[in-house]
């Protein structure tokens, strides 16, 4: 952490705000018609759950298109653009009247989109970067999304050489404390939050967004009732204002939105999938990551971090339940509990790992047949009341059953009532610790060989990107992403394992 950019930030003695409008003659009417299609659905089609999908997916469309740098005739994929169509002739079959009505319009505007190839706001964003182009300034272009390979090399050939950029997403700029002479942020401050309302770290800074959006921010008086007693707010003070920008349009698409849906959708789906094997779901909460992205972990988990500011130990294990909003957190593009489970075998329970594997699941597989023949909440009740077995709630019993659990408390009583004899309680019960305290060191020894492959210098890939990806070569090409935490849901929800520490996204 740099001290200086530190003062700097405390002595920024004026900032000016501005707002610009991009004209978006191609998406304007793609906008309009979705709009006139939401409100079809809500006052004429009950809020049809089908209609609502196909309203889903065009709002993801579109707000893909409205976010993008690139030329729009290469924003939406061909699978995609299927898709849709598809969706189309769906309405035209099943909802004749709606389809002359609307949805042709949505068709014909989304035609002409496929056809432009060039991007109205990538062409303003780079005009007005040229224009107030000087030599020595220090620009910052902040997204809410992280900016593609593709779309910087498009940016950096538009602008003049002599200019130093540098890219951050809203998340890490909020927590970067340099000082800019132009800050200019892609989108309009409703779109990005409370943060851009009130920390001003450009000279100048300036919203650019299309002109389907209202562009204007409004100084708040925050302490407004302890002004009355003589205390005053200086966050605007020296701050100066340019003229907001109403939008041309009367829609009320919101992208927030988008991102709650999609976690809506798939915890409904898991509900389904985890009736018919309850016994396997895992208690877990959402993790909402950058990038309109989100996973779930296991409450009872360790997860590791990433910390790149504490250079003797920038990767450790954490409880998830000290796991905090800002954070990097470091996952295994595939089944993380897998990776300790064969780093315990083979560095640390060697030979025996297969004897004591068995036992391990020997154990476990007579549980799985006693849940599957009378059911979980019998079974619950019976060791609870029959075993004493006071832990043996259902959720309990779900982690009993699943892989990640390895020697619960009460496994003795556990031991008792699936019909183990006293030899073999105890042989199990000794082993079932064994394996406990080797997956601890595994934890500790993928901890440090990451540690030796990583370094604090990927935290300007971070910063842009909000993401990192790496593959390891002490665990043979295994590819491991680290992620930002943006925020966390601690509702816990019935996951499937395989669904865990798995980033998903809207799409």
């Amino acid at each position: 952490m740099n001290f200086n950019n530190l003062l700097d930030l405390y002595s920024l003695d004026k900032s000016t705000v501005l707002f610009k409008h991009v004209e978006s003659n191609e998406l304007l009417p793609f906008a309009n018609s979705i709009e006139k299609f939401r409100s079809e659905i809500q006052n004429r089609y009950e809020n049809d759950e089908h209609l609502i999908e196909i309203l889903s997916l065009l709002k993801k469309v579109f707000f893909k298109l409205a976010s993008s740098l690139i030329p729009y005739n290469q924003v939406v994929s061909k699978d995609i653009e299927t898709q849709i169509l598809s969706k189309f002739m769906q309405i035209k079959n099943s909802y004749p009247e709606l389809f002359p009505k609307v949805v042709i319009q949505i068709a014909k505007s989304f035609k002409q989109i496929l056809e432009v190839s060039n991007n109205n706001l990538l062409d303003h964003l780079c005009q007005y970067i040229n224009s107030r182009a000087k030599v020595g300034l220090k620009i910052a272009i902040v997204t809410k999304r992280a900016i593609s390979v593709e779309e910087r090399l498009i940016i950096n050939n538009e602008l003049k050489t002599f200019l130093k950029i540098s890219y951050f997403t809203e998340n890490s700029f909020r927590k970067d404390i340099q000082i800019f002479d132009e800050v200019i942020y892609v989108g309009n401050p409703i779109y990005f939050g409370e943060y851009v309302k009130n920390t001003f770290k450009g000279r100048t800074v300036t919203f650019i967004s299309y002109d389907i959006f209202t562009n204007s921010l409004s100084p708040k008086n925050i302490f407004e009732e302890l002004d009355k007693k003589g205390v005053i707010s200086t966050i605007f003070k020296n701050i100066t204002f340019g003229e907001p920008i109403e939008k041309k349009s009367n829609i009320t698409l919101e992208q927030a939105e988008l991102l709650h849906t999609a976690v809506s959708r798939f915890i409904e789906e898991q509900k389904n999938t985890i009736e018919v094997n309850s016994q396997d779901a895992v208690e877990a909460c959402i993790v909402f990551l950058e990038n309109d992205r989100f996973l779930f972990a296991p409450r009872d988990s360790k997860i590791r971090v990433f910390s790149p500011y504490e250079k003797s130990n920038f990767i450790k294990q954490l409880n998830f339940k000290y796991i905090e909003e800002d954070e990097y957190i470091v996952i295994r593009n595939e089944r993380d509990t897998k990776l300790i489970a064969e780093v315990a075998d083979q560095d640390v329970l060697k030979a025996n790992a297969k004897k004591y594997r068995l036992l391990q699941n020997d154990w476990k597989e007579k549980l799985r047949y006693n849940v599957k023949k009378k059911g979980i909440r019998k079974v619950s009740d019976i060791l609870i009341n029959k075993y004493n077995i006071n832990t043996a709630s259902l959720a309990s019993l779900r982690s009993w059953c699943n892989e990640e659990s390895i020697c619960p408390t009460e496994l003795p009583k556990i031991l008792k009532a699936i019909k183990y004899d006293n030899d073999k309680i105890k042989e199990t019960y000794e082993t079932m610790k064994i394996i406990q305290h080797a997956h601890r060191k595994a934890g500790r020894i993928i901890s440090d060989k990451l540690m030796s492959e990583l370094s604090n210098d990927i935290l300007r890939e971070l910063q842009e990107k909000g993401f990192y990806t790496f593959k390891s070569r002490e665990f043979n090409g295994a590819s491991f992403n680290i992620e930002r935490i943006v925020s966390i849901d601690r509702k816990i929800h019935l996951i499937a394992p395989y669904n865990l520490l798995k980033p998903m996204n809207i799409d």
